[in-house]
């Protein structure tokens, strides 16, 4: 098979097992999806190979072309050099803003939160718009490289800065003293964020850890 046709089965077979872990059973436009941006999508890929979803090889040609592209890709915007995005649309989403939850997290954080437990990280998420750490943990967010990606994709996604429910897990030693490590929010779905939280966690944490596992196979 070409090449191009078995990576694009292999990352057709990588969604449809991302959309199930998010219980996303069924496909068509209006039973959910997920939208993965940033360098969550290589972890997603290599939890797939950990899920025994084969991987093509590449040929010396096609790794020739890459690392031409490579070389001439566009660096990008503050911001999204550091982070990553889970975007799901609930069933019935008709799309931007519309039944729509994100889960942000910090690239450089991936290694640490998937030597933690679920439990861990269940258990130290904090309210980031109510109570005491709201006001630490918004700055946490504006001075971050959250805060810039959002400003950076302002124009086409202000919902992002405008979430009604928002819960970080931070670095347990520095606390919200720096950007959260993940981050759960939602505009148009903040009953789904506080209510569901703890399965997205659980979801986000097998993902880096079989990510991992998928790297060292790999």
């Amino acid at each position: 098979m070409d090449y191009h046709l078995a990576r694009g089965e292999f990352i057709r077979q990588s969604m449809q097992s991302l959309r199930s872990q998010f219980g996303f059973e069924a496909e068509g436009e209006s039973t959910g999806n997920v939208l993965l941006s940033g360098e969550i999508g290589k972890v997603v890929e290599r939890q797939a190979v950990s899920r025994g979803i084969a991987m093509p090889e590449k040929s010396q040609e096609v790794k020739d072309w890459e690392a031409k592209r490579q070389s001439g890709a566009s660096v990008p915007p503050e911001g999204w050099d550091k982070s990553s995005l889970i975007t799901l649309f609930l069933p019935g989403s008709q799309g931007t803003d519309d039944k729509q939850v994100e889960i942000w997290l910090d690239n450089r954080a991936f290694d640490k939160l998937g030597k933690m437990s679920a439990d861990e990280v269940k258990a130290g998420l904090v309210d980031m718009l109510n109570g005491p750490d709201a006001a630490a943990s918004q700055a946490a967010v504006d001075n971050g490289a959250f805060g810039a990606a959002m400003r950076a994709d302002s124009e086409h996604h202000s919902e992002f800065q405008k979430s009604k429910a928002r819960l970080g897990f931070f670095d347990p030693e520095q606390g919200t003293s720096a950007q959260p490590w993940l981050m759960i929010q939602s505009r148009s779905e903040p009953g789904y964020v506080q209510e569901n939280a703890g399965k997205l966690v659980d979801t986000v944490m097998s993902i880096l850890k079989e990510g991992a596992a998928g790297r060292t196979a790999g």
